[in-house]
């Protein structure tokens, strides 16, 4: 049963508890929001987490960095991709591609892709034809299987498949992904094993090896293997187990004359050929196609019904649990597929490892946050597999692909997802803090020279020494070296290092001391559109560069990484009362957040709801007691920016980071990463039940907040937790940590005394005061700040 007091405002509620599970929760999700407008979002089947995602890849080279595009011709369909990301693709490899080898349209292994006929998406399949031969593809998944079955036309003798081991999302000259070489072994009439070798794409990676079995239902009646028309040189290469060589891949022929249909079971490894069809046998054991879909949706409907929602739209509700669904396609949960290592704890347990933080930059804010709250056991593998990834390779990862890490974008966020399930009390038990702390003092310490943009802290050296990252007198920088943004980060990082001291006085001052490094980019003289006070490039000698844009931006390639100064002068969450304090106090700071959000795309330099260091930015009035002011820019931001169509996010989604910005706000919270604090906003639904674990909920009941169809009530009149009235926009995890009903009371318009910051409001305590708390708050009683982190 869940834990917490069931509200006498909701009679219902029994009812509810007893029945939700019966829902559907995977109708509601739509596996296509995102795939368009630079969302790159995949949509094909996979589980929850799983090694395999399979789905087609296109010839559109501007856009497939997750395969899928919504338009260009199917060049291949491959077994492992990567979900949202931006920059460089990665992977789409071993590959198969069913066609017709017809005398009207011979077989040509340089130019054999498809036009699509049609194409259909849902959880766990994929259904899509191929014009140029006429072939059905359907496509489901286990967690590191792919399951295909063609459909050819009836009376073709000539039905072939291609394994493809050079094909990969590669973009031509501007690209580093490569294809080191091969190996096909033929080891039956209906089966072939073997593997490909690659390098390169988004992190820069080394060689990777990516192992496979392909079992078919029916014998095949011809088999050849087939090398690259190209002058491509290939060096062989043994690994232990498995030679390589020039090999592009293998075709089969089928006779489909009796049975038109043909099944493809393909089991991926990274360990073996061998590992890679014990995983095919012993995941989809008998071969049943339906039976394997309808496993993908209840592994599915397991994660996704750990939220359950009530009131809102159906619309409402697909975007919903479409977003949810997207932040839990990667990381990729690679428990026994590490090549490299195998770890296991004091109870002879293997340590768990994923792969695919693509990247925990993007993530860090609102997806790692989202996993604490209704993937608590998943929050805690994540962290320690960062874990024991500093431990076997030196520094926890930002960015981890293909097996190495890379690449660090601004701070060392690792930082921030172990402080936080520190400091939420998740896995206290399993978890190896000493080792965590080890790796956190690691990443603050310790130069990681040469590989600084690959882990650690790029010119940590320098902000050690300066206390901020010098300006070189160049705006246009390297790929993300930007001094600017490294340096606010690097004090983030600092601040949540310094809330895990354990008791540490003196680490805890030494970091929370650092924390405030980001102060010495802090220019006040600097005036642009009526506001003062900026953070800008600073010379080595002290003095500021003052003649910048505060709207330029230029990518990665900047003093401020993918975005402007304006919007960096704002992305110090953890520092909020300080932050008013330099920009001249409430009132200017109230007029500045204004002039953020005046422009209603949100997609300006003043403000991008499609960059990660923005996503809190909307929260920032209830640092100054206008929570409304914070609720009226999220919910038009939710209405504006976010659909269910194709296009429906704005923007790369970031490896589900843009699908938890959205979960949480419309579930009215928002997490304040690195800490255990939340925020509350306004949510959408009507009732929202979090399961924290298997016997304990988090719900939050919002009454009259539906007033009609397309007519609510969105600001809050008061609060109560567990029956407590509640004055602070804000709470603790461990408010919640052991069962909670939140009860929001909403109206037509702003309260007059809910979220107001009282004249006597310095009477109350910190911790109960209508402001959440910053890093500054308790600077006047250290002793007291350092006693409250050693005892979470």
């Amino acid at each position: 049963m869940f834990i917490g007091s069931i509200s006498h405002h909701n009679p219902n509620l029994f009812k509810y508890y007893s029945s939700y599970k019966s829902q559907n929760i995977t109708k509601f999700v739509n596996t296509l929001i995102g795939t368009a407008k630079d969302g790159h979002v995949f949509p094909g089947p996979c589980h929850p987490f799983g090694v395999v995602k399979l789905g087609f890849d296109t010839d559109n080279l501007d856009d497939f960095n997750a395969g899928y595009t919504i338009n260009g011709n199917i060049t291949g369909i491959s077994h492992i991709h990567v979900s949202g990301t931006g920059g460089e693709p990665k992977y789409g490899v071993i590959s198969l591609f069913p066609v017709i080898d017809s005398y009207k349209d011979p077989l040509n292994l340089r130019h054999f892709s498809s036009e699509r006929s049609f194409e259909h998406f849902e959880v766990g399949y994929s259904k899509f034809g191929l014009k140029r031969y006429n072939i059905t593809v359907e496509l489901t998944a286990s967690r590191r299987t792919g399951l295909h079955r063609y459909s050819f036309p009836s009376f073709q003798e000539k039905s072939k498949v291609i394994i493809d081991l050079s094909h990969s999302l590669a973009i031509g000259f501007r690209s580093t992904s490569r294809y080191r070489g091969g190996s096909i072994q033929f080891i039956s009439a209906n089966q072939i094993k073997g593997a490909g070798r690659y390098s390169g794409g988004w992190n820069r990676g080394g060689p990777y090896v990516v192992y496979f079995c392909s079992q078919f239902n029916t014998n095949a009646i011809a088999f050849e293997t087939w090398k690259s028309y190209k002058s491509q040189k290939f060096s062989d290469y043994f690994d232990g187990t498995t030679y390589f060589n020039g090999i592009n891949g293998a075709i089969l022929t089928f006779n489909i004359t009796k049975n038109p249909v043909i099944i493809s079971r393909v089991g991926i490894s990274f360990i073996s050929v061998d590992q890679a069809c014990k995983n095919a046998e012993n995941e989809i054991p008998d071969w049943d196609f339906e039976s394997t879909k309808q496993e993908a949706v209840k592994a599915w409907q397991t994660e996704l019904e750990k939220i359950y929602v009530e009131g809102g739209t159906d619309d409402l509700k697909t975007i919903f649990y479409s977003s949810l669904y997207r932040t839990m396609i990667i990381p990729s949960n690679r428990t026994g597929e590490n090549p490299k290592w195998v770890s296991y704890d004091n109870n002879s347990n293997m340590i768990p490892h994923y792969g695919d933080f693509y990247t925990l930059w993007d993530t860090f804010r609102t997806s790692n946050p989202l996993f604490t709250l209704f993937q608590q056991e998943r929050a805690v593998e994540i962290v320690r597999s960062l874990i024991d990834i500093y431990k076997n390779e030196g520094f926890m990862p930002d960015g981890r692909s293909g097996l190495e890490n890379g690449i660090t974008q601004g701070g060392s966020n690792a930082d921030m997802v172990v402080a936080e399930a520190y400091l939420k009390k998740l896995g206290t038990k399993i978890i190896d803090w000493d080792l965590a702390y080890e790796a956190l003092i690691k990443d603050a310490e310790v130069d990681p020279k040469g590989r600084g943009l690959y882990e650690g802290r790029l010119f940590l050296k320098y902000y050690k020494q300066h206390g901020y990252i010098p300006f070189y007198g160049f705006l246009r920088t390297p790929y993300a070296h930007s001094h600017c943004s490294r340096t606010i980060e690097y004090s983030a990082n600092d601040y949540s290092i310094s809330l895990v001291a354990k008791g540490k006085y003196d680490d805890y001052m030494k970091y929370k001391s650092r924390a405030r490094s980001w102060e010495n980019l802090w220019y006040s003289n600097k005036t642009f559109n009526g506001t003062k006070g900026f953070i800008v490039p600073r010379y080595r000698n002290g003095t500021f560069y003052t003649e910048i844009d505060v709207l330029k931006t230029l990518g990665g390639n900047y003093v401020f990484y993918e975005g402007s100064s304006w919007e960096y002068s704002l992305d110090i969450p953890f520092d909020v009362k300080r932050l008013i304090e330099l920009s001249g106090g409430p009132k200017l700071f109230e007029e500045r957040l204004d002039k953020t959000f005046s422009n209603k795309s949100y997609l300006t330099s003043y403000y991008n709801i499609g960059n990660e260091p923005d996503f809190f930015h909307v929260c920032l009035y209830h640092f100054i007691g206008k929570q409304y002011k914070s609720v009226d820019v999220i919910r038009d931001i939710l209405r504006t920016n976010f659909g269910s169509g194709q296009n429906g996010i704005p923007g790369n989604d970031d490896s589900g980071a843009m699908g938890s910005w959205f979960a949480f706000n419309a579930m009215g919270l928002y997490p304040l990463a690195g800490t255990d604090v939340y925020l509350i906003n306004s949510p959408h639904f009507d009732q929202v039940t979090i399961k924290l674990s298997s016997d304990i909920a988090f719900t939050i009941l919002a009454y009259n907040l539906t007033i009609e169809e397309n007519h609510v009530n969105p600001y809050v009149q008061s609060v109560k937790i567990n029956g407590i009235n509640w004055r602070k926009t804000w709470f603790r995890h461990s408010d919640i940590a052991k069962g909670a009903i939140m009860e929001l009371f909403m109206g037509p318009k702003p309260s007059k005394v809910w979220g107001i910051i009282k004249e006597d409001e310095d009477r109350f305590d910190i911790e109960n005061r209508v402001v959440p708390p910053s890093m500054s708050s308790f600077e006047s009683n250290d002793k007291y700040a350092s006693y409250r982190v050693a005892n979470y």
